[in-house]
């Protein structure tokens, strides 16, 4: 199993905590990652590679979130390490199978409309 440190970049989606990042790894790939139910080992996240092209989709509303991480899943797909501060890099870990049998991959209709923090 590959195991690859991120680091996050941009809050994309914010209710109380962020919900959707971007980080990216020591490579300068870009990841997005969707934050998935806080269990007692901490948070995680669903995380993709992504292209500009596709985080750039997103941000203008042309796809759903559910539709960019399963395309840009497709080849690869990881789950974070639980950890406590999305601030500090974490680990992201390669999994198996297909992403869209993924119960963890968001609903369809789940829209960004640009950063979090974004004027």
């Amino acid at each position: 199993m590959k195991t690859i440190r991120v680091s996050h970049e941009r809050v994309l989606d914010y209710y109380d905590e962020p919900l959707v990042i971007e980080a990216k790894d020591e490579n300068e790939r870009r990841y997005l990652c969707d934050s998935l139910a806080t269990s007692n080992e901490g948070r995680r996240f669903i995380a993709v590679p992504v292209t500009d092209e596709q985080v750039n989709e997103l941000n203008q509303g042309k796809s759903c979130m559910m539709q960019v991480m399963a395309r840009a899943g497709r080849e690869e797909w990881y789950i974070s390490v639980p950890q406590w501060d999305f601030r500090e890099p974490f680990t992201i870990e390669r999994q198996e199978g297909p992403i869209s049998e993924s119960p963890d991959l968001c609903g369809k209709g789940y829209m960004l409309t640009g950063a979090w923090d974004d004027e």
